[in-house]
């Protein structure tokens, strides 16, 4: 059980106090006449609890109503109460799913992830089979921030927990889940073979695979690039082992890539992950900055919770079959194209950015006013301006509570994409026959 979410330690964004919640609306022209009422977020939380204080006091310090929050506990698990190091990965979630769709409701389901990646699999699988026969709070769409390469995880998990997002995407419910900051090695073990891995549970089909970016003070975005052992992180993003890539993916990646990815292609779309261009959060009282696909999910989960408020204004049901509907709506649907940059990651060589769709940052981010008329039919009010201004000048942040980090990876190089070596193929071949890749 990994979660994805990376403390900033030499954050460039407004003198280091990074992103408040009006600059990530400005930067993506969120819509502020949509609030996500009558709709709920369900946000999937392993052995990682959450402070309503701290929520409070990042709501309020920039504005914002609280969101009524729920805690369900879908197996015993108690809510600690944001008291442990680990308990910053529910905080994000929390805070910024309630900043952008503040007249939501949210629901924070709570599992014990256990320390194997076979029990946190497990506890996947309880936490979507609960929210499927869930009649009490209706999530018209979650946010996963947890995973690890596919290969961490068994076949038949992986298998099972696809067919349940499977099974609430037909519902209406929107499954959005983080790509990864690992980039193209996609493992938070430094020391396992050095391959590309694509991160599960994002490779699930019908998932929304959610990627990261470097959202620069000008409003323009790149891919979000590994740097430094300090700055340490990259988009994550590739090809799965596990799982055939959908009808709806294949003309994308006809004669791409070299031409030898057959698997489903990760991530769907990016918002802003960098943690040198990171996001403000209150964790145990204190404001700091942190990065991480971890809250580009919650983010754009929360845009899909705006995009169901639009559509039920109109008359129209829940999203259903988002994922499909990127790729086959993608010559209309706005996205800002992302061209620059890469993933390559721990000595592993990723994939560039490149126009149109790519495995650092997908289709590219969004601009969350017109994709959400896209998505409804109709147009919306007019929003705000396109680029940010500098951002909004916060209480000067203290470095939060540091949660254990993992082993700082090697220095890669990043070198232009070559061909693949044949210990790579070799290990492809050998790893797919393992996984029998799932078709669907």
């Amino acid at each position: 059980m990994k979660k994805h979410y990376l403390f900033s330690t030499s954050n460039r964004v407004n003198g280091g106090k990074g992103y408040a919640p009006s600059d990530i609306r400005k930067a993506y022209q969120i819509p502020a006449h949509l609030d996500g009422s009558g709709q709920t977020i369900g946000i999937l939380e392993f052995s990682s609890g959450y402070s309503l204080t701290d929520a409070h006091q990042f709501w309020q310090a920039n504005g914002i109503t609280p969101p009524a929050v729920t805690f369900v506990s879908v197996d015993g698990t108690q809510n600690d109460g944001g008291t442990l190091p680990q308990d910053a990965e529910a905080s994000i979630d929390l805070q910024w799913a309630g900043a952008v769709a503040p007249g939501s409701k949210i629901v924070v389901y709570e599992a014990n992830g256990g320390q194997t990646f076979y029990s946190f699999g497990q506890a996947m699988i309880r936490t979507l089979k609960y929210i499927l026969k869930d009649t009490a709070h209706h999530p018209s769409v979650i946010s996963i921030s947890y995973g690890d390469g596919e290969t961490s995880f068994g076949q038949q998990s992986l298998k099972t927990i696809a067919m349940l997002i499977k099974q609430l995407d037909a519902k209406g419910v929107t499954v959005c889940i983080s790509s990864g900051d690992q980039g193209a090695y996609g493992l938070h073990n430094p020391y396992r073979v050095r391959i590309k891995h694509a991160d599960a549970p994002a490779t699930a089909p019908h998932a929304v695979a959610v990627g990261g970016t470097s959202l620069h003070p000008d409003g323009t975005e790149t891919a979000w690039t590994y740097k430094t052992p300090q700055d340490q992180g990259a988009t994550g993003g590739g090809f799965s082992l596990a799982f055939s890539s959908p009808l709806f993916q294949r003309k994308i990646f006809k004669g791409s890539t070299s031409g030898q990815m057959s698997g489903r292609g990760i991530p769907d779309v990016a918002l802003n992950a960098d943690p040198d261009t990171g996001y403000q959060f209150v964790f145990q009282g204190q404001p700091g900055v942190v990065g991480g696909t971890s809250v580009s999910a919650p983010v754009f989960a929360a845009i899909v919770a705006l995009a169901n408020q639009r559509r039920t204004q109109v008359g129209l049901g829940p999203l259903k079959g988002l994922t499909k509907t990127l790729y086959q709506n993608s010559t209309t649907l706005p996205y800002n194209d992302i061209t620059v940059g890469n993933n390559s990651y721990n000595g592993v060589v990723g994939y560039q950015a490149a126009p149109g769709w790519d495995a650092c940052t997908g289709w590219g981010s969004v601009n969350a006013s017109a994709f959400i008329d896209a998505l409804s039919g109709t147009p919306t009010q007019p929003t705000q301006p396109t680029q940010p201004t500098q951002p909004t000048q916060p209480t000067q942040p203290t470095q939060p509570t540091q949660p254990t980090q993992p082993t700082q990876p090697t220095q890669p190089t990043q070198p232009t994409q070559p061909s693949q070596p044949s210990i790579y193929r070799l290990w492809r071949i050998i790893l797919r026959i393992l996984f029998n890749q799932y078709d669907d």
